[in-house]
């Protein structure tokens, strides 16, 4: 809300505002609100008769994304989007950046967040968010949804960090879901063919967007767990881009021993990863409020959590890789890349 920061710790400000303004948006954006008034301004009445909803509750729901910044209302008493919700929420970006999608994974992840008691006390889940997706697998495809639209904002600052080897004409995205990271480097290397590897549950909508794009020729899907399948053939380059928080130190280290094999010589293998910094871990400060934040969702979710540069490099460097480097990117919670080749 438009609120100034309190100056003391308050229950109202930090619970129950919160709490009422994610509803506000969650429910927004599933019902559609942000889309529908994407092709322009509508009365309150419209609104609910486009999106299938009560004329009193949309009044009502507005009035809240007014005050949330998110929706304004004209001299007209017609509602549109801020321009942030138009762009942003409203599927207008030109370069097809969105987080609407992780707006309504946040739907799924309001009702993971009611174990969070019970991960503290056990100091893990009840149940595995992969196992949970097996059976519900809405869960997967809403994620996939999210992480694409999460990607997208990363693809440019990654083409830029990892520079593939001159040689290379094929690459294997491991958890490349959504496809975003492989079908950027084809498009940039014309001779290059990819692979992404990946949950079953996790690449259902990946081969229509490969066709969608125009490189079904030359992106395939494989389904397959990291962690348990091997991997078939060998490639110039490999990606591992938001993978490593999902595992296990012992189960990465595993994985990257295998995607080290699987590297022809001179390959590279880049790892992606949001990093903890352990010497600034109880600092107050944006880096670790998202450390801390994401640390506290992967305990409800994976049982798994943020790992250290240290470690990173430390199963780069035991699965014989060389030249390691580290590339961090701005602002510091994006995270970092490290690059290592095969001698």
């Amino acid at each position: 809300m438009n609120a100034s920061v309190p100056t003391a710790p308050s229950i109202v400000d930090d619970v129950y505002f919160p709490m009422m303004k994610a509803s506000a948006l969650i429910a927004a954006g599933r019902l559609g609100v942000f889309a529908t008034l994407g092709d322009g301004p509508l009365s309150a009445a419209d609104l609910a008769q486009r999106v299938g909803a009560s004329v009193d509750g949309i009044e009502r729901l507005s009035a809240m994304l007014i005050q949330a910044g998110y929706l304004k209302r004209g001299s007209d008493d017609r509602l549109t989007n801020t321009a942030y919700a138009q762009e942003r929420l409203a599927g207008k970006n030109a370069a097809g950046a969105s987080d609407l999608g992780g707006l309504c994974w946040s739907a799924h992840a309001w009702q993971l967040m009611s174990g969070l008691e019970s991960a503290v006390v056990a100091g893990r889940p009840e149940t595995v968010l992969w196992d949970l997706m097996q059976k519900r697998p809405e869960l997967g495809r809403e994620f996939a949804v999210f992480m694409k639209d999460h990607a997208t904002g990363l693809v440019e600052a990654l083409q830029r960090v990892v520079q593939l080897p001159a040689h290379a004409t094929t690459l294997l995205d491991v958890g490349g879901s959504h496809g975003l990271h492989a079908a950027a480097f084809c498009r940039r290397h014309p001779a290059l063919r990819a692979v992404i590897y990946d949950l079953p549950v996790s690449l259902s909508t990946t081969p229509a967007l490969l066709a969608e794009w125009g490189l079904a020729d030359r992106i395939r899907c494989v389904a397959g767990n990291i962690r348990q399948d091997p991997i078939q053939g060998t490639f110039d380059v490999i990606t591992y881009f938001m993978v490593a928080h999902n595992q296990s130190d012992a189960d990465n280290a595993q994985a990257v021993a295998k995607m080290a094999r699987a590297l022809n010589p001179g390959g590279l293998l880049a790892v992606y990863e949001y990093v903890r910094n352990p010497a600034g871990r109880f600092a107050v400060s944006p880096a670790e409020t998202a450390a801390a934040t994401f640390d506290l969702t992967l305990l409800v979710e994976t049982g798994t959590r943020i790992h250290t540069a240290d470690r990173i490099t430390a199963w780069l460097t035991k699965a014989g890789l060389e030249n390691i480097t580290r590339t961090d990117l701005q602002p510091a919670e994006q995270g970092a890349v490290f690059c290592a080749r095969k001698g």
